[in-house]
Order: structure tokens, then sequence, then C-alpha cells
């Protein structure tokens, strides 16, 4: 396993699969990422060759051989949280939530694809700290420090970002102690005091709850049961007669 050293992403810009000094930099120094290790991850970024994903959690970068999906998939496995593939059909049936580039999300903090989920970007929108549009893509700079300059328009950025912290506000709502009916998403949310963060508390779509209180839970718990069910084997079955 590589040796954990300090790693300053700070006025460091990655391009696509263009293989920069900076690119290099994180390459030969980034640690192996460990998935017993919890953190908030802010970003999940395919490597230049394809094979695997650079991790930024806490602002700490780290290499992994997965892809940036299976990497997500495997990580929210490990600490037993939201199975990705549910959280798709969950999402699909329920109107107010995205249908595509679907997020997923935990308690403390949510991912959200800007291409096809399988080999994208992943990134967690509290972690944007602003986006400037060039031409058909967006210059994003993170809390780490870290630039990203990224195929797509400004405004669909902030579209997928607006969208994945209300799912993210969705889900701390009906995953709380207490199911609160009361209060708007952003109640369940604290936006950073960025120029993004300032973008996001502007969106339409955060301004009020477009699902039903509990919708989300009751959906996604059916779904889980409904893919226990099936996983059961007849055997499993036979010893109930035992």
């Amino acid at each position: 396993m590589r040796k954990m050293e300090k790693v300053v992403l700070a006025g460091k810009m990655l391009k696509g699969s263009i293989l920069s000094k900076d690119w290099q930099s994180i390459l030969t120094s980034a640690a192996d990422f460990r998935y017993s290790q919890l953190g908030e991850i802010s970003l999940v970024y395919p490597l230049p060759n394809g094979e695997g994903s650079l991790v930024v959690m806490d602002d700490i970068p780290y290499l992994t051989k997965e892809g940036s999906l299976a990497m997500v998939q495997k990580f929210f496995k490990t600490h037993r949280m939201m199975d990705y593939r549910l959280m798709k059909h969950t999402c699909r049936l329920l109107p107010a939530l995205p249908s595509k580039k679907i997020p997923i999300v935990n308690a403390h903090f949510g991912l959200f694809p800007i291409e096809t989920p399988e080999n994208s970007v992943w990134l967690n929108p509290l972690s944007i700290v602003n986006v400037q549009a060039q031409s058909s893509d967006s210059l994003v700079e993170l809390t780490s420090g870290l630039s990203l300059e990224l195929p797509i328009h400004r405004k669909s950025l902030t579209s997928l970002a607006s969208k994945a912290v209300y799912t993210f506000a969705t889900y701390r709502q009906d995953y709380s102690a207490v199911l609160r009916t009361a209060g708007l998403p952003l109640d369940f949310v604290s936006l950073p005091d960025t120029p993004f963060g300032r973008l996001l508390e502007r969106q339409a779509l955060l301004q009020r709850w477009l699902l039903t209180p509990g919708r989300f839970f009751d959906r996604y718990k059916q779904l889980e049961h409904l893919q226990w069910f099936r996983s059961l084997r007849e055997k499993d079955f036979d010893t109930l007669d035992d």
C-alpha cells in the first residue's frame, strides 16, 4: 500500500483525460483509498488512463482501482448505506426526484454524476465553491482548492446540483428520528456561504417540497424488501418446515 503523504490540492487543476503535471503530482503522491474509512467525499474522478478513480475525502486525495460508479457503490455498500440500484428505481418512481443522472445520498453528504454514471465525474454539491462558464464547459472550484474543467454547461451543472441537494434534503427529512412534516427543503440542508452555495439557495426547486414527507422512505423500503424477498431460495423456505 502506498505511504500516506500530505498532498496539497489548492492551485491544481484537472482537465478531462489530459495527463497534466497536476495529474502526475496527484498520481505519484496520493495514498490508496481504504473503503473502511469514513468521511465526506467531495469528488470521484476517473483516472486519465481509465484504470481507476481519484477520490477526494475530507480534502485529501486517494486512489482506487474501481471506476467511479463502482467506487461509489462499493463505499456505500461497505458502510451499509443506500443501494444505488434501488436509489435509481425509487427516484424514477417519484416524479419530484431526478430520473436521469441520479444522485446518491446518505445522512451526511450526497454525490451526483455529471454524465452517464458508470464513468462520470461525481461531485458533492456542498463542496463546490464556485462555477464559471467557459464556452460549453464549466470551471469548477472545490473547497479543497482543486479546480476542474468539466464538459458540462454551468446551467446544467447548477440544475444537477440543485436536484442532488433536494434529494439530500428529502433523505434527511424521511430518515430523521421523528418525521417532520413542516419546513422547507433548505431547513434540512445547510448550504455553505460560497458563491455557488448562494446560487443554490435561490433555485426554485429548493423553495418548497414537491413530495409528501415519508414517500421516499416508504418506496425505497418497499423495493429493498422486494429485493430481499427475490434473493431467497427455495431451501430458505424449506427450513421453515423443519
